[in-house]
């Protein structure tokens, strides 16, 4: 019950906080073609973290700019070549509410990036959050509850086998 309360409450204040950004439609096709600069958020679930390489390895060798945002232990989980552009946080960045701290937002409201992807299969409103209050003009996630508040480009990620979905997201990516 008390997890419940403490989600509800999150969502709130995340809606409170989103509620003056406005998503501008864009044409995927030349948007992603143009990006340069991405930032990735890794899932949480230790399987899709390992399945979720793909992803940075397709962008990577796509010529683009990553940056990857994970909690701090988990940073050294990434491949070498990952690890000095990844962005660990500490679990004290984290609230009582499981949103990032002020901190944590203030550091990443430092950036800017052209494309946010998220690539949390279920629902999390910590990732979620991040993905919108970083700038950036496009945001990709993967289908899921309220998923189409937070970004403007979903991708169906409900295969219980995880390699199956990321190589859906590919697939989908791969298209523009």
């Amino acid at each position: 019950m008390f997890e419940l309360i403490k989600n509800k409450t999150a969502e709130l204040i995340i809606s409170g906080k989103l509620k003056h950004q406005n998503n501008p439609e864009l044409s995927f096709s030349s948007a992603l073609q143009k990006s340069f600069s991405f930032l990735l958020l890794m899932p949480a679930d230790d399987k899709d973290y390992r399945e979720a390489f793909n992803v940075l390895d397709y962008l990577e060798n796509q010529g683009k700019t990553l940056t990857i945002l994970t909690n701090d232990f988990r940073v050294s989980l990434l491949p070498a070549k990952y690890r000095n552009k990844a962005i660990g946080f500490a679990v004290t960045e984290i609230n009582k509410l499981d949103l990032p701290t002020h901190k944590l937002t203030e550091r990443l409201r430092e950036k800017l990036f052209d494309v946010v992807i998220d690539l949390n299969r279920e629902e999390n409103l910590f990732y979620s959050y991040i993905a919108n209050i970083v700038k950036s003009k496009i945001r990709i996630g993967f289908k899921k509850r309220k998923a189409d508040v937070y970004y403007n480009f979903l991708v169906d990620g409900s295969d219980n086998d995880s390699a199956k979905s990321y190589n859906n997201f590919l697939n989908c990516i791969k298209m523009f």
